[in-house]
């Protein structure tokens, strides 16, 4: 059914089928909560720039396709278990900038949870960043192998605050990644080896 605008309305408010076609349905990654469903589009506007919106069965909460781009985006990055909750909160954080091209913002987060996580494991606060990762360098968190790549979480975050150009998507997934590994390996393997080792 064609409302205002020519946008085609699949579902009405009682959430009854008005129009049902190959159109009424769409394969996505929902940006809410991450599951991979066939999610019902409510309405669609085909004229223009294509927009669909988009309710996923999972959660029921709403996405938008426009111009083959989804807003919110899937996170980027994987789920870490046995996060502390303000570590948690930052990767988190970190995660759903990068889904909505917010590069800078997210690598600005990844080198804020290297201060997470050394404060976490004990070091004092308000240091230099570069005292977070000798921190948890001299703890035994970070090895000599993980060193460099470790750092490069603090300079690629360096350079998003202090340099005026923006910060590019791999660089900045590149860093999420690093990241994200550096969290399994202080907090996932201590998990799991105080639940598996002997």
């Amino acid at each position: 059914m064609t409302g205002h605008g020519s946008i085609v309305h699949y579902r009405g408010p009682d959430n009854k089928v008005v129009d049902l076609n190959s159109s009424s349905y769409e394969s996505i990654t929902c940006g809410h909560c991450g599951e991979k469903v066939v999610g019902c589009v409510v309405a669609a506007l085909y004229t223009f720039a294509a927009t669909q919106w988009i309710r996923c069965p999972s959660c029921g909460a709403g996405s938008v396709i426009h111009q083959n781009v989804q807003y919110p985006g899937p996170k980027t990055g994987g789920d870490v278990a046995a996060l502390p909750e303000d570590v948690h909160r930052a990767y988190e954080e970190a995660r759903a900038c990068a889904s909505v091209n917010a590069f800078t913002a997210a690598e600005v987060m990844c080198r804020k949870i290297l201060m997470h996580v050394a404060v976490d494991k004990g070091a004092e606060e308000n240091k230099s960043f570069a005292y977070y990762i000798q921190y948890l360098s001299e703890n035994g968190y970070v090895t000599p192998p993980m060193t460099p790549w470790v750092d490069a979480i603090r300079k690629n975050g360096n350079v998003a605050v202090h340099d005026i150009p923006a910060t590019d998507e791999e660089r900045a997934i590149g860093t999420l990644i690093f990241t994200e590994q550096l969290l399994r390996l202080v907090y996932l393997m201590e998990h799991l080896a105080a639940k598996y080792a002997p």
